[in-house]
């Protein structure tokens, strides 16, 4: 519950392993997702979506049996834009492999990063003041760091829900009313816990003082040492390296 002690699964950082800076986060993330995003070497989205679906499914906890809907939505992306080059689909095979492999690979980063590096970030950034004027910008960016606080309690009820739906043998059905049914069963409890825990959410911040415009404690031990400068520089060596046939 938001306010309580944080246990070591929800709180994964050790006193003995000190966590990475959020800065070094946010810095490295940007990197590697630019170079993704721009780099027009299939074999190179391969090799980084490979690794990050491994980081991914590792902090998930998940089996790559259950990837199989968004290997086989990758797949489909690649198969149309070969399919539909017509005669010229050998010439279209290196661009739908580029575009397949990107959406895996930005996918899977994402999924790892709000596994690993979402909740740190966002204490972070809610540890900092927010712009007063123009009022706007401030109701913004407010929203935004209370949204980003939520945001790994959300990941974590949704994957307890999906779990709960299929230790009672409840599985998406045929066609589009199956799968209607079957999101209607996860999303209406899914409400209702995520409106519970948003209400123990505002009482915990009410109960600690909270005011809009202020800055708030982190409870992070920041540290900028060897372990951030290497993150950042990898990153960007990284990104460099995609972006040589740019």
């Amino acid at each position: 519950m938001p306010g309580s002690p944080e246990s070591d699964e929800v709180n994964p950082a050790s006193p003995r392993t000190r966590a990475l800076h959020p800065l070094a986060w946010l810095l490295s993330l940007a990197f590697v997702g630019v170079g993704l995003a721009l780099t027009r070497s299939w074999i190179d989205l391969a090799v980084a979506g490979i690794l990050l679906a491994i980081l991914a499914l590792r902090a998930e906890r998940k089996s790559l049996r259950a990837e199989a809907p968004l290997l086989g939505l990758a797949l489909i992306v690649f198969l149309a834009h070969v399919v539909f080059a017509g005669k010229g689909f050998r010439a279209a095979l290196a661009p739908a492999a580029v575009i397949a492999w990107r959406l895996l690979a930005l996918l899977y980063l994402l999924r790892w990063a709000a596994r690993s590096a979402l909740g740190p970030i966002a204490r972070w950034l809610m540890g900092h003041r927010p712009p007063s004027r123009p009022r706007i910008l401030l109701v913004l960016v407010e929203s935004a760091r209370l949204t980003a606080g939520l945001l790994p309690l959300a990941l974590r009820e949704a994957e307890q829900h999906v779990q709960a739906l299929r230790g009672r043998g409840i599985r998406p059905g045929r066609g589009l009313q199956g799968i209607a049914r079957y999101l209607l069963a996860w999303f209406l409890p899914f409400l209702g816990t995520m409106l519970r825990i948003g209400g123990a959410y505002a009482d915990a911040l009410t109960v600690r003082g909270y005011r809009l415009a202020c800055a708030r404690r982190a409870g992070l031990p920041l540290h900028w040492g060897v372990r951030e400068w290497g993150a950042v520089v990898g990153s960007a060596t990284g990104a460099a390296w995609f972006l040589r046939v740019f």
